[in-house]
Formats: C-alpha cells, structure tokens, sequence
C-alpha cells in the first residue's frame, strides 16, 4: 500500500531522534534541522490559515484546510481534523466557499480578499518575527521570519506553479476583471452549489443549463474541468452513473495522462468504477486508467486502488474504507461518491463470497 503523509513525518522524526542519540557529533546538525522543519511548517500552516481568516472575514463557508499530514475539514456539526492521505496536499491548501445569493460584483471582492489573504499573512508575519528576532536574539525568529518571506515571495510572484496559478496571479485576474478572472468567479458558484446541502438532482437547474451549454462548445474536457463535473453529478443522480460518464467519454477524449491527471483522474476513475458497479471489467483499461488517476483527488484514487486489487478482498476494503473517508462529511456531490464508494464495497464482498463457496 501506498504510505501516507502521517507515516511519511512519523519516520522522518523518528530518524532524525536516531541520529541525534545515536550520533552525538551530529546533535547540532539534527537540532538545525528540526528548526528548519518547524519554522517551514508554520509558514505554509499560517499562510494557509490566512487565506481563511480573509474568506471568513468576507462571509465566506469554510470548505478545508491542509497542511503537511493534517486536514482540517468542516463536519455536519463541527469542524474534524482527520489525517491528510494525500502527498498532493502536503505543501498545504485552503477551501473557502463562496456565500449563497451574492451577486457576482460581492463574489468577485470576496475571493480577492480571500486570496490576497495568504500572502499579506505571511508579510505580516515576516515582519513580526524578524522584529522579535531583532528584540531578543533568538534565531529560531529569523528562521521563522526567513520561511514567512520565502512563501510571500512564492505565492505573490508569477512563478511556474503547474496547472494552478500564484495567488499574485489570482488576484491580478480578480482585480482586473479579467476573463480569466471572471471565469474564477463563475467557478467559485458553482462550487459553492456542489459543496452545499443539496444532492446533484436538486442542483440549480440555471447552472446546469449554464454548464451544459459550455460543454457544447468547449474543444477539451480541461477547459471546462468543473463545468463537466457539475453535469456529470446531476446527470448521474437522475440517470445512473452509467449513461452519464459514457455520454462524457462520447463527446471528450480522455485518454491517461500524467501532466493532466488533476482533470481527468476523476473522471477516468468514474469510467471504470461504472464498468465494475455494472459486472463488467476490462482488466487492462483498469490498469491503463490507473494511471490516470491523480492521488490529490484522495477519493478517487482510493476507490481505484479498491478496484485494482478486487482479487485481494482485505486490502481492497480498507481502500474502500479510505474513499468513503474522504467523503464522509460532506453534503451535496459527497452524497452520491459515499452511495457509489458503499456500492463497490457490496460488490467487492459478494465477489469475496461466491470465490469462497
């Protein structure tokens, strides 16, 4: 199995204790060490926090927080902090969600500000830190002070960051009204919609229309990442998982690609888990779409790993028992992936059953 972030720091301490007993000429180094791991948590950390004070600020719900082998996440009745399973999301994330009945003029501020937020935290704290730091000699704050700079100056500048933007880029898009930026806003609805308390069938049918309509006239499947996933979940609701996702893989070509796993992971995932909930599996577009899969999608990727070793019952259950984990409290979209992830589960014990008898 896959070893997770949780194990992942567990042996990094229990290594770095090893040596320090172990090797006393190298105490020093180990204790530098620790420092630097310490100071560089708690910049992601507050960076992160600082995008959601600023979304909370502007009335914004609360979606998760992650950073390193934590995740923090809103329950149905409180806030849960679980274990991050991801190594995705180990350099840290924030979701906030944007407030429902707003007009798109107050959606646009709240996301700036949201934005914007991480950033001015870590400045703040850069400046913070380095002051202690000047007051009392300890240099555990200019560490701090030096980490807190180095992430303002990563998120805020224009650097290469893979398929996502820096939050300077962001909030230039935000600002100036851009279609890029307009297109953030519209992004943020509709995932306020998915997020909310509502199944896919009950969905806004104006967004759905909305969605459908861009799908039509959208080239690749990439361009239109959250739009087709807003048609999928209501169409799945109402017409079975089956029609839906073929009717996707119809009109798109997805094909397995590492560069573009963050969009068509789920869906590839989707296309094979509706071929198993059916009786029907192709060993070798499996293992193929595997590939596909990304691991920052924890659900997703846990139910794949689930159907790649059907033949081990044991095994593939705790997979199952990971997706429906990453599903367990939330509402709206996560209401149809806990029906699918209990599906296979059933599925994956009768296969168990009849291979006994």
């Amino acid at each position: 199995m896959v070893r997770r972030p949780l194990f992942g720091s567990i042996l990094a301490v229990c290594l770095l204790a090893g040596v320090y007993f172990l090797l006393p000429n190298l105490q020093a180094d180990i204790l530098l060490l620790i420092q630097l791991g310490m100071a560089a948590f708690l910049a992601i950390a507050l960076h992160e926090l600082g995008h959601v004070i600023g979304g909370k600020l502007m009335g914004m719900n609360f979606g998760y927080f992650v950073v390193g082998p934590f995740y923090v996440e809103k329950g149905r009745k409180r806030i849960r902090v679980r274990e991050n399973r991801s190594w995705g999301l180990f350099g840290g994330v924030a979701l906030m969600l944007p407030a429902p009945g707003r007009t798109e003029e107050r959606h646009r501020k709240d996301l700036a500000m949201m934005t914007i937020s991480g950033p001015i935290m870590s400045l703040l704290l850069s400046l913070l830190t380095l002051a202690i730091w000047q007051l009392t000699t300890i240099d555990f704050f200019r560490t701090c002070s030096l980490f807190h700079a180095v992430i303002l100056l990563a998120t805020i500048l224009p650097l290469p960051n893979g398929p996502f933007q820096t939050d300077g880029v962001a909030c230039y898009h935000l600002f100036r009204k851009t279609k890029i930026g307009m297109y953030k806003i519209q992004t943020a609805s509709l995932m306020g919609e998915m997020y909310g308390s509502k199944r896919p069938a009950h969905w806004s049918d104006s967004m759905y229309k909305t969605c459908r309509k861009k799908m039509e006239d959208a080239a690749e499947l990439k361009d239109i990442f959250i739009e087709a996933m807003f048609v999928f979940y209501v169409e799945a609701d109402k017409e079975g998982i089956k029609p839906a996702i073929e009717r996707l893989f119809e009109q798109f070509e997805m094909k397995p690609n590492k560069q573009l796993s963050v969009y068509y992971g789920p869906f590839l995932e989707w296309r094979m888990l509706a071929d198993v909930l059916n009786g029907s599996v192709n060993e070798k577009k499996l293992q193929q779409y595997a590939a596909g899969v990304s691991s920052l999608s924890e659900g997703t990727y846990s139910r794949m790993q689930a159907m790649l070793v059907c033949s081990k019952p044991k095994e593939a259950m705790i997979y199952t028992k990971d997706a429906f984990k990453a599903y367990k409290t939330l509402d709206g979209f996560g209401v149809l992936e806990r029906e699918w992830t209990r599906m296979l589960a059933n599925r994956i014990r009768k296969s168990a059953e009849q291979a006994v008898s």
